[in-house]
């Protein structure tokens, strides 16, 4: 519990940038909620321990199904969760065009997301940094000269730009996995990506962690940190709802069970991430 109140008050605030109004929605998301029963979850299939699999086993279908109880309660109506498979592409178009009341997933809060996708983050739930699977013999000048693999469009991306020439970078992947295993195959030098989902992906490739290596880039003395939040209808009728999945987040009993079931056992990677980033 202690931990997750570290993770909420690393919030930077990020939170109070600008909110364009989100024309697509008509309503607050409560009244549709309670018109039809359900509240409508974006959540990914690509992201060991957050959404993985078919059934996009993780943290964030717990929280939605936790959420549809909460909401059950609080409109005095059943409702129920449904899950509408997100990617890194169209997450932002999902919430800022109503097709989801909320997308959960590895999704770094920065102000200039919010002011660019007409979205608001809720608060921190997970805290990380951009490292480098590399295989476990590599060395400094591999990793400083190699290609270096990303997916295009995150956040991990934008930063190996700082930090290689565009000809060392290789961003054609699609997902951590497909990186990875070009590492294992040879074919790049380093795949770039949160330091989180990179176990996560190795954990479900089965990799012997004696394999491989995580680099961790920094610039000006300081690693790529991130702190995760879900991402929320940014206009100003949706304030309540904001609030309620805050609430969930941070300050229920239940919120904190469903994050110690998921996280918990990685715990080590988060104290020394915090601590890292915290310098």
């Amino acid at each position: 519990m202690k931990r997750i109140i570290q993770l909420m008050l690393l919030s930077w605030g990020v939170s109070v940038g600008l909110v364009w109004a989100n024309t697509s929605a008509a309503q607050p998301v409560e009244t549709e909620i309670k018109e039809t029963g359900i509240v409508k979850v974006g959540i990914r299939n690509d992201s060991p321990l957050f959404g993985y699999g078919e059934a996009s086993e993780g943290y964030c279908r717990d929280f939605g199904e936790a959420l549809a109880i909460t909401l059950t309660e609080t409109l005095g109506t059943a409702v129920t969760a449904e899950f509408v498979p997100s990617t890194t592409q169209n997450r932002w178009d999902l919430v800022s065009a109503g097709e989801v009341h909320l997308e959960c997933g590895p999704n770094t809060i920065t102000q200039d997301r919010e002011t660019e996708k007409g979205i608001k983050f809720s608060r921190p739930f997970f805290f990380t940094a951009t490292q480098i699977f590399v295989k476990v013999d590599v060395t400094e000048e591999d990793v400083k000269t190699g290609t270096i693999g990303t997916i295009s469009g995150t956040t991990n991306a934008s930063e190996m730009q700082m930090v290689y020439p565009e000809s060392q970078i290789q961003d054609t992947f699609t997902t951590r996995i497909e990186g990875i295993e070009a590492v294992q195959a040879g074919e790049i030098t380093g795949f770039a990506s949160d330091g989180i989902l990179i176990i996560g992906s190795a954990t479900v490739l089965q990799l012997d962690q004696n394999s491989f290596a995580l680099a961790t880039p920094i610039v000006n003395g300081r690693q790529f940190c991130a702190a995760y939040g879900m991402i929320l209808p940014g206009s100003d009728e949706n304030a309540v709802w904001r609030e309620t999945i805050n609430n969930l987040i941070a300050n229920s009993g239940k919120g904190a069970e469903i994050w110690g079931v998921w996280f918990d056992p990685v715990s080590p990677y988060i104290d020394k991430t915090l601590a890292d980033c915290q310098r």
